[in-house]
């Protein structure tokens, strides 16, 4: 008996689904962008299985990928997870879930939107059931050695997960002018005007006309650093009607 054989398989059918976040900022940033992803039609195990578990179903030297892909067997993608996940098809684990998917620090920019797995250069994605908010497992791209592991499997239908063109991929990054303009209002209106706001008020006359370039300077600082903990969302990214 094999070890796909022994697996019990979950239907989930097609769909589109949010991936990825919106909020920004270095502290409490979310890999983004937020966008909508296709999603195939597949089959997934509603549990996880352990290292031990994954090496006696498909024994090798190889790694798990490897041996499961003899099998016509993967990790599950991220849309195919929060698919499957929204539909409550997915029991609970211990510590942290591998995904198939492999992303760069700088999130899904230029990436496909089609449901493929996206990688191999990256940071694989794993979901973190030790750190849940309202049920849900957290996101993250790398995980801590000594923590319990967990895969969920999904099983591979050529002729459904055949994937054409391009896949309606995201821009390469955020618009640039964009990004200078927002930087610019936020350098103005978070920093520079209060810095001499406060001035007016509070500094000794003639400061401002003498001390202005500090001013400015100061209130740079401040809009640079406010990065660490806020920037405006980028708003979702549609998929083009076809």
């Amino acid at each position: 008996m094999t070890g796909s054989s022994q697996i019990e398989w979950q239907k989930v059918e097609g769909a589109q689904i949010i991936i990825g976040g919106s909020r920004r900022g270095v502290l409490f940033g979310e890999l983004g962008p937020k966008h909508e992803c296709s999603v195939p039609s597949f089959h997934i195990t509603s549990r996880a299985y352990n290292f031990e578990e994954i090496s006696k179903l498909f024994p090798g030297d190889a790694t798990i990928e490897e041996r499961l892909q003899k099998s016509s067997i993967r990790l599950p993608t991220e849309g195919e997870w929060e698919l499957a996940f929204n539909n409550q098809l997915l029991s609970s684990t211990n510590g942290m879930e591998i995904l198939g998917d492999y992303l760069p620090e700088r999130g899904y920019w230029g990436q496909p939107t089609d449901g493929r797995p996206k990688g191999p250069r990256g940071f694989q994605i794993i979901r973190d059931w030790n750190n849940l908010k309202l049920g849900r497992p957290k996101t993250g791209l790398v995980f801590e050695d000594n923590q319990p592991v967990s895969f969920r499997l999904v099983k591979i239908d050529p002729e459904v997960m055949r994937w054409d063109g391009d896949g309606d991929p995201l821009p390469v990054g955020p618009e640039p002018v964009r990004r200078a303009i927002e930087e610019l209002l936020i350098a103005i209106f978070l920093g520079i005007l209060p810095s001499f706001v406060w001035a007016f008020f509070n500094a000794r006359p003639g400061y401002i006309q003498e001390g202005w370039p500090g001013l400015v300077l100061g209130g740079v600082f401040i809009s640079v650093f406010s990065a660490i903990f806020w920037r405006p969302s980028f708003p979702i990214f549609r998929k083009k009607s076809e």
